[in-house]
């Protein structure tokens, strides 16, 4: 009989925890198809197993697996059940906790985390021997925080993992009440179902409301001037200070008004203090990440792997406020047996004490994001190293000094028309040493005084129009999703993940296909409520008050269902308004281009064998067709071919890059070329 099981949340995981508790004396064993990791101490034997995550799943029971025989209402009331995801790891648990002394949950110490442990101890309380279960909660997987955890276990947080279940319940009931209405009113069955979600749809709804306002933007002429100059060889612009001008006679007029000569008539000096940048918590991170071209999901995957391997904390926290007693000295010492960091860490030695800078949040689970131990650039990829140095000089960040900038402002007066332009210079760069990746703006311009006499070089007047707004790219859309309470730290990049492969947007940034753009419409016209925010919000900060003990699960998720009860009978009402909406929509989707033969609709049409086609509406009268590659999703641009008026096609393969097709017309006739 061994005396302890183990349990992390994942293989790489449980090697580590194995390796820190062993000493590296360990053995692997393959149980049941499992890595199990073996080791004893001078008093006890230790078995680690590490799940794959989540172990059980949240289902409907088998009746109300049929679609079309199921009405999606009766789903928002129905019991769930638990099933395993896993078969072999639930077999595995329950015959390793009959044979164990002792059990000891050591999953991440998060919402989610929680709830896998709860799952997990659910299944061995029905087989241990009476063996003692305790849980271990550490934020990285250092040698000092994992063995000071297991020194002081203590017990699975009941209200934490209700929290998650509540998340999973809601989400599931919301998700496939909702996603089985639209779809069955929109006859899109199988793998063409529309996904609707309860934080899937708002995010989606905050793209397309932004494609609208760049569709409808209307953008307005204005005009500015400026002047050039020059002193000693060195050259330097001047803006007007009217800025915009909206009136192409008043710009003509100033530009009448200036002769060939300006006077400095001001000149102020300045210094501004720009101070460091805040500790990373998740979205500030995924924000970094994505500035140095790496993506939301991307950067959470190495983010875990890197945690894993005990050289950042764990990397899921809204924390931007770095704990008293996190211990800089040591952290910086570690970090400066670095070659490539440890000229920035040793500069920071140098310190007496530390003043680090602190965001608006500070939780009490886990610290922000930084470094716990130092990294070899030659045992990371390229990809790791890239990560690990963005956290680490993040981190130094923190800790620096304020950089000095230089300011000049200079105003300089033609004929009564006043021209401004400004210098500027670092003094000191302090934290921008430790942390290149935000741009470093400096402009020279000559050495000026008050009252002098400049020759004007150039005089301008450009003509300008107002641009559209923006759209939310991946980063940007997380730090949205934020301020709006939609989703957690641990699942916005999954939901971004959700709308590319479900069609809903393509490119980056994110645009939305005709699908999504229909489905948000229909759904803000018929049940707005869907489509917004506040409700998601509500129900989240409903979950955060169930992980502080302030109300319980069941009482959330009775308030759920009540609100997808009010929501279904607002959509029953207008059901045959909403198949119209949805199905018109979804079939502009579908309409390619103008038929060369006939002049009908050409659009994308399917085989008896399923394959894809371009064909003719036309059709049987007219045969016209171009063939379609078979796999992928196909994505309608807005960009048309103008030889043959044609909208151009995008294919868009599940964790393949999307490729350009280009015009059906077009890529046939090379194809036929290639062919002779």
């Amino acid at each position: 009989m061994m005396d302890n099981l183990i349990i992390a949340e994942k293989k790489n995981a449980a090697k580590r925890i194995s390796e820190i508790l062993s000493n590296n004396s360990y053995n692997t064993k393959k149980e049941n198809k499992i890595n199990t990791y073996n080791f004893e101490t001078k008093d006890d034997s230790f078995k680690v197993i590490g799940l794959r995550g989540h172990i059980l799943k949240l289902d409907f029971t088998e009746e109300y697996s049929n679609w079309q025989k199921t009405d999606p209402k009766e789903l928002i009331k129905t019991d769930l059940e638990k099933k395993p995801l896993h078969k072999n790891i639930v077999s595995l648990l329950k015959d390793l906790s009959q044979e164990a002394s002792g059990i000891i949950i050591a999953t991440d110490f998060d919402r989610e985390g929680e709830l896998i442990g709860s799952d997990a101890a659910q299944i061995i309380e029905k087989n241990k021997n009476g063996a003692e279960m305790k849980r271990v909660r550490f934020s990285s997987l250092t040698q000092e925080e994992v063995r000071n955890a297991f020194n002081n276990p203590q017990e699975l947080d009941k209200n934490l993992s209700d929290s998650g279940e509540a998340r999973q319940v809601i989400d599931l009931i919301w998700g496939a009440s909702l996603t089985r209405f639209i779809s069955l009113t929109a006859k899109r069955y199988g793998s063409n179902f529309l996904s609707v979600g309860r934080v899937q749809t708002p995010t989606l709804s905050l793209i397309v409301d932004k494609e609208k306002e760049i569709e409808e933007f209307d953008p307005e002429t204005y005009w500015k001037i400026s002047a050039d100059f020059q002193k000693k060889q060195k050259e330097f612009t001047a803006k007007h200070q009217a800025g915009r001008i909206w009136e192409e006679d008043e710009a003509n007029q100033i530009m009448k008004n200036l002769t060939d000569k300006a006077i400095v008539s001001e000149i102020i000096k300045s210094k501004k203090k720009e101070t460091p940048p805040i500790p990373f918590n998740t979205t500030q991170y995924q924000r970094a990440a994505g500035a140095i071209g790496v993506s939301p999901s991307l950067a959470m995957s190495v983010a875990e792997d890197l945690y894993t391997e005990g050289l950042i904390s764990y990397p899921r926290t809204d924390n931007t406020v770095y704990p008293d007693d996190l211990g800089f000295k040591k952290i910086l010492s570690q970090l400066s047996d670095n070659n490539e960091l440890s000229e920035y860490a040793n500069s920071l030695l140098k310190k007496d004490e530390y003043s680090p800078t602190r965001g608006d949040k500070e939780t009490t689970d886990h610290p922000p994001i930084y470094p716990t131990s130092v990294a070899q650039k030659n045992k990371l990829s390229d990809l790791e190293w890239k990560i690990y140095q963005l956290i680490a000089r993040r981190f130094f960040a923190t800790l620096a000094s304020n950089a000095i900038k230089k300011i000049i402002r200079v105003e300089l007066d033609s004929n009564g028309e006043i021209f401004k332009t400004k210098g500027s210079k670092y003094l000191k760069l302090g934290w921008r040493w430790h942390y290149p990746y935000y741009s470093r703006k400096e402009k020279e311009i000559p050495e000026l005084e008050e009252k002098e006499e400049l020759e004007i070089m150039k005089k301008n007047k450009e003509e300008k129009q107002t641009q559209p707004p923006n759209r939310y790219g991946s980063n940007r859309l997380m730090s949205k999703m934020e301020d709006l309470d939609l989703g957690t730290k641990s699942t916005r990049h999954n939901i971004l993940s959700k709308l590319y492969s479900r069609n809903y947007v393509h490119g980056d940034p994110p645009k939305p296909t005709s699908t999504a753009i229909s489905v948000v419409e229909t759904l803000e016209d018929y049940a707005k409520e869907i489509t917004e925010h506040e409700m998601t919000a509500t129900l989240e900060k409903e979950m955060d008050k169930i992980s502080e003990g302030e109300i319980s699960e069941q009482e959330v998720i009775k308030d759920s269902r009540q609100m997808l009860t009010k929501v279904f009978r607002e959509l029953e009402e207008d059901k045959e308004k909403i198949s119209e909406s949805l199905r018109e929509g979804l079939r502009k989707d579908k309409i390619i281009g103008t038929c060369p033969e006939c002049g009908e609709n050409l659009i994308i049409r399917r085989s008896k064998k399923g394959s894809r086609f371009v064909g003719c509406s036309g059709y049987p009268e007219c045969e016209f067709s171009l063939p379609l590659p078979k796999q992928g999703r196909l994505i309608k641009t807005k960009q048309k071919c103008d030889e043959h008026d044609m909208f151009k096609l995008k294919v868009n393969k599940k964790g393949q890059k999307s490729w350009f097709l280009g015009c059906p017309q077009c890529n046939y006739d090379e194809w036929k070329k290639d062919q002779n």
